[in-house]
């Protein structure tokens, strides 16, 4: 059974008072969100790698991606295309996505992908840095355009590129610990940036975080199909 299978099967909280991502909570930072669609949203990343750093989140409180109906899915890739063109047509740039869904302490987490532009030239190299930077912590990773239909997908960490729509999925073995930050410093290698691989070394005042929102729904005005 799939772990989307089990999460309906077994319904966990939809929803929670203490969760920074549902939008029903006091806790969730709305001058980061962007936009809202019918099961999904966007809100710009906390610490951003770059200005246009965004996440993807369901409305509805899934653990990870791997648990989200599909419909729920299908309105995600729907904004990873409608980001990428944006990226591609606006800054000239693509993107790469990726999820970490790692064992947490404090209990199931709201799934977000993070969504980082990266230059076009990098576009068919993020496959072999992504599989190299991994062989290097003993990571492996391997190709999975259909990771969502693996069996027993507990934990994992997942990179995709919307325009290439090349997946790479690491899954974690049981009761074996991840490093934290290896997803980001991924991306922060790529993008030569090793310095901002730590979110908290990019974190902008609340005033800086209004005004990058506010620019990016103008970037995005165009593309954000929940505006129509």
């Amino acid at each position: 059974m799939t772990a989307r299978k089990r999460f309906e099967a077994h319904p966990l909280m939809m929803r929670s008072a203490d969760c920074w991502f549902c939008l029903s909570s006091p806790k969730v930072e709305k001058h980061l969100v962007v936009s809202i669609g019918d099961e999904v949203y966007l809100a710009l990343a906390k610490g951003p790698l770059v200005p246009e750093h965004v996440l993807i989140l369901p409305i509805t409180h899934y653990g990870s991606a791997s648990q989200m109906p599909d419909n729920v899915w299908e309105e995600v890739e729907k904004y990873q295309k409608s980001l990428e063109k944006c990226f591609r047509e606006k800054l000239g740039k693509t993107c790469v996505v990726y999820e970490r869904n790692t064992p947490s302490k404090a209990g199931q987490i709201h799934c977000h992908l993070q969504v980082v532009p990266i230059p076009s030239d990098l576009e068919d190299k993020i496959g072999d840095h992504v599989v190299s930077c991994g062989n290097q912590c003993n990571i492996p990773f391997e190709h999975n355009q259909n990771w969502r239909d693996e069996e027993d997908l507990e934990h994992y960490v997942v990179y995709s590129v919307p325009s290439t729509k090349a997946t790479l999925l690491h899954k974690i073995p049981p009761g074996q610990r991840h490093p934290l930050n290896f997803a980001r410093e991924v991306v922060a290698n790529l993008l030569e940036m090793p310095d901002r691989a730590d979110w908290k070394n990019c974190a902008l005042s609340l005033e800086e975080e209004t005004e990058t929102a506010s620019k990016f729904k103008e970037l995005f005005k165009d593309y954000d199909w929940s505006l129509e």
